[in-house]
């Protein structure tokens, strides 16, 4: 994070000049002492002091910030989405470059194999893609099922996109198919897995028919099916952000985090099962989570405050188990988070945007010197492309680990049937085993009657 000092100045008169080079010599050691421990100074008033504010953002008035993105080859380069289209800046913040004007863009990130590529989500435009890191831009809206493009996430053999009406596919950003989930609408996405096969997770916070009751959390299985994703998820939640980290070489697992309106949650399975994060106060509602990108032991999570009062950040050096405040250095008027990136750098630089209440959203950033060494990653390798096509499933609900049979109709039950179950509450089986019993007693007395008691005919 850079701190600006005001120029100095060491010269302060004209020394004799029989002793110039001595003086000049000591004067040298001096400056170099004095920038030593500037630098030095620096470093330390940016470990303790927290989050600084970045530079002002031009023309975006009361406009609201919502994405922010990091080029993970450059961490210098920072893209932000706003209600006044993408501001770009090249150098950590300080001075904002507006790259594309007049829409609001949701969504902004760069793309995993190539982090030139730029993309951006808009409201209503369609997806909008860079090759120069965000100056310039094209629309690149092809296929695309729906142009409100909400979420991005960037696999090594695709990108899928949440949009009003479900989720969207691309090998490239370039070109898109529908992936399915089109009766929801999603508020977060991410890939997952890219190997054995290219997986998304899908989040919605609505339903375009009906309900959430089926589900509001779904998992990609390959060739455009779905299951939903409730073990450990509460139930009538709606998702509002999914992050994915790396994987750890000492523990394989690709950790997941959702921040869902009641509350937030880790998986460690690929979202086969959910533990609930701790460690935030009850009445907060977490609602933006990102992984850092070079430990999967470090994320984190902020609140909007759904845009009252009250928000705030925290950090996990856990993997999203548990949470402590980090918010030093930001105001203390307003907290609300909207947005978390982090750069590619050790120790990591994250930038937050806030969205007060009042009007007059900020980026702030800091370097967090007291986060913990990033472990060794596993190196990945792509996987299966992303389909040309795929039909529009229904999601299906996670499957049981036992075999279910399937339903068998039965006739329509006979008066015996109806009376016994009516009188005696007795299961259909039991109903016909006591009547033949019945009748086979009835049957075995009465022969005993007629040849013993009233003798042959």
């Amino acid at each position: 994070m850079r701190t600006n000092h005001p120029t100095r100045s060491c010269l302060s008169a004209t020394p004799p000049a029989r002793s110039h080079r001595r003086w000049l010599g000591a004067s040298l050691l001096a400056i170099s002492v004095l920038t030593g421990w500037a630098a030095l100074g620096a470093g330390v008033s940016a470990a303790l002091g927290g989050f600084s504010e970045a530079g002002p953002f031009a023309g975006l008035g009361s406009g609201k910030i919502w994405s922010l993105a990091v080029q993970p080859s450059l961490p210098s380069t920072i893209l932000a989405g706003t209600d006044n289209g993408v501001y770009l800046s090249h150098d950590t913040g300080a001075t904002w470059t507006q790259t594309i004007s007049g829409v609001r863009v949701w969504t902004v990130g760069f793309d995993a194999r190539n982090s030139t590529e730029a993309f951006a989500g808009t409201d209503g435009r369609g997806v909008y893609a860079s090759g120069d890191s965000g100056a310039t831009w094209a629309d690149a809206s092809n296929g695309l099922p729906n142009l409100d493009v909400r979420a991005l996430a960037f696999g090594l053999d695709g990108i899928a996109a949440g949009t009003n009406t479900g989720v969207a596919l691309s090998p490239s950003g370039h070109v898109w198919h529908d992936g399915g989930l089109d009766r929801y609408s999603i508020s977060s996405v991410a890939v997952a897995a890219n190997y054995p096969q290219f997986t998304v997770i899908a989040g919605a916070d609505g339903a375009n028919s009906g309900t959430l009751a089926s589900g509001y959390l779904f998992s990609s299985t390959g060739g455009g099916a779905w299951e939903v994703l409730q073990s450990g998820l509460p139930a009538g939640a709606v998702v509002s952000s999914i992050t994915a980290g790396q994987i750890d070489k000492a523990v394989p697992k690709r950790p997941l985090i959702v921040a869902t309106s009641q509350g937030i949650f880790r998986s460690g399975d690929g979202g086969v099962t959910w533990t609930a994060g701790t460690g935030v106060p009850q009445a907060l509602t977490l609602t933006v989570a990102q992984f850092g990108p070079l430990d999967p032991n470090l994320a984190y999570a902020g609140a909007d405050a759904g845009g009252s009062t009250g928000g705030d950040l925290y950090r996990s050096t856990d993997g999203g188990l548990t949470y402590h405040k980090a918010d030093t250095g930001l105001p203390t008027d307003s907290r609300n988070v909207e947005a978390i990136a982090i750069a590619n750098t050790t120790p990591p630089e994250v930038i937050v945007a806030l969205n007060p209440p009042t009007g007059g959203s900020q980026v702030y950033l800091e370097s967090d010197a007291s986060a913990p060494a990033p472990p060794a990653l596993v190196a990945e390798a792509s996987g299966a492309p992303v389909p040309s096509s795929v039909p529009t499933p229904i999601p299906t609900a996670t499957p049981v680990a036992q075999a279910v049979k399937p339903a068998v109709t039965s006739p329509p039950a006979s008066g015996i049937q109806r009376f016994a179950q009516a009188a005696f509450h007795w299961p259909t089986p039991l109903v016909y085993e006591v009547f033949f019993v019945l009748l086979a007693l009835y049957v075995f007395i009465r022969w005993r009657q007629r040849y013993y008691v009233e003798g042959p005919p």
